[in-house]
């Protein structure tokens, strides 16, 4: 593939690696009144003055084609965080329903994400960080070809321990970013958030994620409306079943509107 110019680079940076300043915010504006006739149960748009509080003044991310492994490529990635913390092990209750799928939340979880997967395209780059009782760590490398290890993971969950989502969301920062420079700012880029329950440090892991232009989708499985990350999400959809927790998740595929940024940048 020919290489491209600095300015047909910049040009094609909304919304998967966010660099263009005062264009960046307008995009995103644009994004979330897109977005709000779309789905369901998603955060309200916010006025400019409160974006740029939340989100913060997004950088240009160096890139380098000399690096290893660099490719112009327009692949997708979604690196995915998932709370197998032990809430995850009770059943659901209250306003929360469950399901035939499970008599725990984390089963629940289980079956939407196996639902989820079946309709991923193939040239989607997925990843997974995870926190259970075992701890937190990257369970698999943001990557393609790896649906089986995905799953796999998903399924030896042991819930147990906190809620550790912002140095979660860190980690994922740093591995869409890595992942950025690799296709040489090509490509669309997603953290997707699945969690029960609430954390420290979501809105200075948040801001992290949007310094780099990393946009968060996120979904509270039967938790309040005021969680959090619905403040700081690009998308934050409210799941009080498991049927919904799978469109929701579903929801994170599709595809979105395109805006060059030269049209707002001096």
């Amino acid at each position: 593939m020919a290489r491209r110019s600095r300015a047909k680079r910049k040009s094609r940076r909304v919304l998967r690696g966010c660099t263009g300043g005062c264009g960046c915010l307008i995009g995103i504006v644009l994004f979330l009144a897109f977005l709000g006739s779309q789905i369901e149960n998603v955060a309200p748009d916010r006025p400019p003055e409160q974006m740029q509080e939340n989100f913060g003044d997004p950088i240009e991310i160096p890139l380098d084609e000399d690096l290893e492994g660099a490719a112009a490529s327009m692949a997708r990635n979604f690196y995915f965080i998932f709370d197998g913390s032990g809430s995850m092990k009770s059943e659901p209750g209250g306003a929360c329903q469950g399901g035939a799928q499970s008599s725990t939340k984390l089963e629940g979880a289980q079956w939407a994400v196996e639902q989820f997967l079946e309709g991923v395209p193939e040239d989607v780059n997925l990843g997974l960080f995870l926190f259970d009782r075992e701890g937190r760590r990257e369970v698999v490398p943001l990557g393609n070809g790896n649906r089986d290890a995905f799953m796999g993971a998903i399924h030896n969950i042991q819930a147990g321990g906190g809620t550790p989502l912002g140095p979660a969301l860190d980690f994922g920062t740093d591995r869409l970013v890595e992942q950025y420079k690799r296709q040489l700012g090509y490509g669309e880029y997603r953290l997707v958030v699945v969690t029960d329950g609430r954390a420290d440090k979501i809105p200075e892991a948040a801001r992290y994620a949007a310094h780099f232009g990393m946009p968060i989708y996120a979904i509270g499985l039967c938790v309040a409306e005021d969680h959090p990350l619905r403040q700081y999400a690009v998308s934050y959809r409210a799941a009080d079943n498991f049927e919904d927790l799978a469109r929701g998740l579903e929801e994170t595929l599709a595809e979105l509107p395109t805006f060059d940024v030269t049209e707002f940048e001096e």
